[in-house]
């Protein structure tokens, strides 16, 4: 885990050490221990590196690396977590290494399979190599977008990439500019961008999930598409019972795979069953006696966000979890001292649209950094795999509806209710026993209303017109029409596969990478793992969605693993900043400020009068929610960017 960076001169313009050293030292914070840099191509081409150390921890794992006939150079940021098992086929071939790390083996591999390697590696990567005898540099991105890569042609054929677009603001020659029409996109449609190619920055682009791109002197870059999902579905067992015989595998074998470091590693739990389950998991293959090959002697640790007195604090929850496993723990209660100051500084760094101030997840990440952690094992990407946001049961709902299948849709319409508090499932039942054209378009809107304070990640563009320029259509039918919706799949569950690879979770993938490595801090995800995915996506859908729950077969999986009461748990919160609470106080006079300045009213990115209104008349009349700070927030998030 580490940030990468790189500029070619394509020109043949000669590229100075300082000028790749600068610009691969922006991006520091992601490896704070050690850094690299080398010349290439007759001193055209700059491979930079900055340094987290996880496995192999002597300077043997230095990059950027060569391989032994020095034919092969990489620059690699992420872990292929089956690495021992790809070293070893490779020695049986003959292959000799002289270090631990999982980066020569990834070199080796691109030695003996090429491009095809890439097909090898379960892991989160980003990855540079540059072919010394082909003079071709390749650049690749893990299937589903884990790790980050951006890149920029720059007038007079040169060429940048890095983990983070803020390397941008320090490269010399390039003088950054905001890319108006995707910024407007990304204020009034934020779970769309993301998952593009596009970036709010002028002419930076992001490298796309499952793609690499291959550059050389006097060609045209190629991009290609390596990986995709809809075309490795797997056939699944038919009895279900089988099915989470064979789903239990592949999760145990996931996490177990990601418990290899030469480094502490911890877990960060919220008391949810995502995060449950993963730590549950930990301490279950460890008191069965399985072998964990580079398991570190401290694991055991769970760090809990909590926020007492607000709605968002789930402490109680994961004290069960944690006394559960016997397992250790670390609370941390957030300190709002100096909470401006510190999402100000956040925000400049994360430099990008996001409707919370990344400070609300990065505290726990500061936390294990100063407790001695470098490694966190997450429960991120189930909910966009097994129908854990209430939109996708919505949808699922509907689609019955519509459909006629009334007795499906009372079910559906109990797990929907049972995600909130608020949501009333006596309503939903009515408008179904009472089934006519306008009870239904009654009860659809009864739900769409409700759903506008939901936990999804996106809001509705009609909720912002009035802040935002009009969306240029050109620009977002475009970004969209890369959008995949497998055509084998339902209409439910086409709505979460999207969500999965191109709205909400690359969003949240990007939010926990930076606030992750803002600290020094690899995040691993065992759901994430490609086997379980492709496994997920081939169920059928009562697997994820029934038996009176979402998440079905993660439920069933976890039974006699974790406390039956988290395991059962329906009420969905979820890690984030207690929004309203800060609006109301310690952001308050913040907040208010910025609205009302010159800068910001007159800014021709939004129309500052208008969000000053609403703001005015939310204290005013004391109506802030939830839904409310989240979009004002996106806007006091680029403002803070723009004038960074």
């Amino acid at each position: 885990m580490c940030g990468i960076a790189g500029i070619w001169n394509l020109n043949g313009e000669s590229l100075e050490l300082n000028t790749l050293k600068r610009f691969t030292d922006s991006i520091s914070h992601r490896g704070p221990d050690g850094s690299g840099y080398d010349l290439f191509c007759n001193n055209t081409l700059g491979l930079g590196h900055r340094r987290l150390s996880i496995l192999d921890l002597s300077e043997a794992g230095k990059q950027p690396m060569y391989n032994s006939e020095k034919d092969l150079v990489i620059s690699f940021n992420g872990e292929v977590y089956n690495f021992i098992e790809i070293k070893k086929e490779l020695e049986l071939s003959g292959e000799k290494f002289v270090t631990e790390t999982d980066t020569e083996v990834v070199l080796r591999a691109y030695k003996k399979w090429g491009k095809d390697c890439l097909n090898k590696f379960n892991g989160m990567f980003a990855i540079a190599i540059w072919d010394v005898k082909n003079e071709e540099l390749f650049l690749a991105r893990d299937r589903f977008g884990v790790k980050p890569l951006y890149y920029l042609f720059l007038p007079g054929n040169k060429l940048a990439f890095a983990s983070e677009t803020i390397a941008f603001k320090n490269l010399d020659g390039y003088s950054r500019e905001i890319n108006s029409k995707i910024l407007n996109i990304a204020l009034s449609t934020p779970d769309v961008i993301e998952g593009s190619d596009k970036t709010i920055f002028q002419n930076v682009y992001q490298l796309l999930p499952g793609h690499f791109l291959t550059v050389k002197q006097k060609e045209e870059p190629k991009l290609k598409r390596w990986w995709n999902t809809e075309d490795n579905f797997v056939k699944v067992p038919e009895s279900y019972n089988d099915q989470i015989e064979e789903f239990t595998k592949l999760f145990e074998n996931s996490c177990k795979l990601r418990m290899r470091s030469d480094v502490n590693i911890a877990s960060a739990l919220s008391g949810g069953l995502d995060s449950s389950a993963v730590y549950c998991t930990l301490h279950k293959l460890k008191n069965s006696g399985s072998n964990i090959e580079r398991l570190p002697q401290n694991w055991q640790k769970a760090f809990v966000a909590t926020f007492p007195g607000t709605t968002v604090d789930e402490k109680k929850y994961a004290e069960q979890v944690v006394k559960y496993v016997n397992g250790n723990a670390v609370y941390i209660t957030p300190d709002y001292k100096n909470l401006v100051n510190d999402v100000i500084t956040a925000t400049k760094l994360f430099d990008g649209i996001i409707q919370t101030p990344i400070t609300s997840i990065s505290d726990v990440y500061k936390s294990m950094k100063q407790n001695g952690i470098t490694v966190s094992l997450d429960g991120h990407g189930v909910d966009e795999m097994m129908y854990g946001y209430n939109t996708y049961v919505f949808e699922a709902f509907y689609d019955c509806i519509k459909k006629k299948q009334f007795d499906k849709a009372k079910e559906y319409a109990k797990i929907v209710c049972g995600l909130s508090p608020d949501y009333k499932y006596d309503d939903l039942l009515k408008t179904i026993k009472q089934f006519d054209k306008s009870a239904l378009e009654k009860g659809i809107s009864f739900v769409k209303n409700k759903f506008s304070g939901s936990n999804d990640a996106s809001i509705s563009s009609s909720d912002s017109t009035s802040w935002t320029n009009a969306i240029d259509k050109n620009t977002y039918d475009e970004i969209v029409s890369g959008f995949g919706n497998p055509s084998q799949l339902s209409s439910p569950e086409q709505k979460m596969y999207n969500d999965f690879h191109y709205r909400s979770l690359p969003i949240n993938l990007r939010d926990f990478d930076r606030a992750s490595m803002q600290h020094g801090i690899e995040i691993r995800m065992p759901f994430m793992d490609y086997r379980l995915v492709q496994y997920v996506f081939s169920l059928p859908l009562e697997s994820k969605l029934g038996g009176g729950f979402t998440k079905r077969i993660l439920r069933d999986a976890m039974k006699n693993a974790m406390p039956e009461e988290i395991r059962t748990r329906t009420l969905k919160i979820g890690i984030g900043a207690p929004m309203k609470e800060w609006f109301n106080n310690e952001l308050k006079t913040y907040i208010l400020d910025t609205v009302h300045s010159n800068r910001f009213t007159n800014s021709s990115y939004w129309n500052g009068k208008e969000i000053k209104s609403s703001v005015d008349k939310a204290y005013t009349e004391n109506s802030l929610n939830k839904n409310f700070c989240n979009k004002t927030w996106a806007f006091l998030n680029a403002d803070i960017i723009l004038n960074g």
